[in-house]
């Protein structure tokens, strides 16, 4: 399989997305699927190495193919959204837990 183009300064965007301890692990990991094959790294490779399934190198591959860095971010979830706002769990997280409830944390 011929090695994937990046786009003109992708490279050292996608190198500082893997190095990057920071970023969300599933960003990082589809950065590294693109610079290997970038690299010339067959797909079944790629999923070896990293312990995915081939299918899914695939698809961030074409995804990268068809829109760039923009392809590697998160699409919104399917689905129920949500019905706690961030807020409201972090606020519970800090307070202590009710006395009667005999746990300390």
């Amino acid at each position: 399989m011929a090695p994937l183009l990046l786009r003109q300064g992708d490279r050292e965007t996608l190198q500082r997305l893997v190095r990057s301890t920071s970023v969300r692990a599933g960003l990082a990991q589809r950065a590294r699927f693109v610079l290997l094959a970038a690299d010339g790294v067959s797909n079944t490779e790629i999923a070896q190495k990293v312990g995915t399934a081939r299918n899914t190198v695939i698809a961030w591959r074409a995804r990268y193919t068809e829109a760039g860095m923009a392809g590697l971010a998160d699409h919104d979830r399917s689905g129920r959204p949500r019905r706690i706002d961030h807020r409201v769990i972090v606020a519970a997280t800090l307070r202590p837990p009710p006395k009667n409830l005999g746990i300390t944390h």
